[in-house]
């Protein structure tokens, strides 16, 4: 089941890449470049068969490209075949915002440094759909919106401190997010829902840090989490046909909770260190022969771990040393 899982994602994140090389040649140009601070910028294109393309350059703080807590104004792109923005910001307390809706392929691309920085993008009704977001500094938040879109890749990634990645999709034919984070106090929360086939792909280097992943309604979902630090917490929700998943965490108190519901459910969870804690629930079905595989293994000290399966042909293995 999961190897199935990770090759079509493999797929998808394959076609993804190809494609964003690939930007529209001949269509609608407009960019935007401001020095300063409390600029505020705009870009609004619709309807071309030929392709739009937006790029906003701020240097400085409190700078505005749209409105983040709304999701509204920045940069709005509706009905092109092919759909790409680039927004760069250097500066604190700056805020952007991007809009894409009704492409066939559409492409986001943000860059921020400093601190306080706000990402929001909500790409809508595409056969594919790109965004991968940059961020450098500390109390930074990015917030990502992907729905009826065949096709759908998030990267995100965070160094610094405080930093927060939220996703939520839905109605999407595959959907692969991959999210890292190096810093102190992070946080990565995910949603998905009414998905095919959905991947997580999240790491979190540092001490303090959370990961919340949520899948509902789907046919096929797959995790890989590694946390490598102290005091860290992940926590995976599953409701899937199918589901898989892999958590590594290396350090001190770290805590790992995953419950799994579906007809076939497999995952694994490794601990090292002192003092984690592991809780694993798996309910399958009755009547299947193979309907649960879970592993949790520890290495340390003062360890605790718990598995729960219901189901039928279940197999689990707890390994503590």
């Amino acid at each position: 089941m999961k190897t199935t899982l990770t090759a079509r994602n493999a797929a998808l994140l394959a076609t993804a890449l190809t494609c964003s090389l690939c930007a529209a040649q001949d269509g609608n140009n407009a960019s935007a470049s401001q020095s300063g601070a409390g600029n505020r910028a705009y870009i609004s294109q619709t309807d071309n068969l030929g392709g739009i393309f937006a790029m906003v350059v701020q240097n400085g703080n409190n700078n505005l490209v749209g409105n983040p807590d709304s999701q509204s104004g920045g940069v709005r792109q509706y009905e092109a075949s092919n759909l790409r923005m680039e927004i760069r910001q250097t500066g604190d307390g700056n805020r952007a915002t991007g809009t894409q809706r009704s492409g066939e392929r559409t492409w986001f691309i943000l860059e921020q440094a400093g601190a306080a920085n706000i990402t929001a993008v909500r790409q809508d009704a595409a056969f594919e759909s790109v965004t991968r977001v940059r961020q450098a500094g500390t109390n930074n938040r990015v917030d990502g919106d992907a729905a009826n879109t065949l096709a759908n890749g998030f990267t995100a990634s965070q160094t610094g401190a405080d930093n927060t990645v939220n996703i939520f999709q839905r109605r999407n034919g595959f959907s692969d997010s991959n999210m890292d984070q190096n810093g102190t106090g992070n946080q990565i929360v995910g949603e998905q829902t009414f998905a095919d086939y959905t991947q997580y792909d999240m790491a979190q280097y540092g001490e303090r840090n959370q990961i919340t992943a949520l899948s509902s309604e789907s046919l096929f979902t797959d995790y890989t989490i590694a946390q490598n630090g102290t005091e860290n917490r992940a926590t995976t929700r599953t409701s899937a046909e199918a589901s898989g998943g892999d958590l590594l965490q290396t350090g001190i108190g770290n805590m790992a909770s995953t419950d799994q519901q579906g007809r076939s459910s497999e995952y694994s969870v490794t601990q090292s260190g002192t003092l984690n804690t592991a809780a694993l629930t798996q309910t399958g079905n009755m009547s299947a022969e193979t309907s649960n595989l879970a592993t949790i293994r520890q290495n340390g000290q003062r360890l605790n771990a718990s598995l729960v399966q219901t189901g039928g042909g279940n197999q689990g293995v707890i390994a503590q040393q």
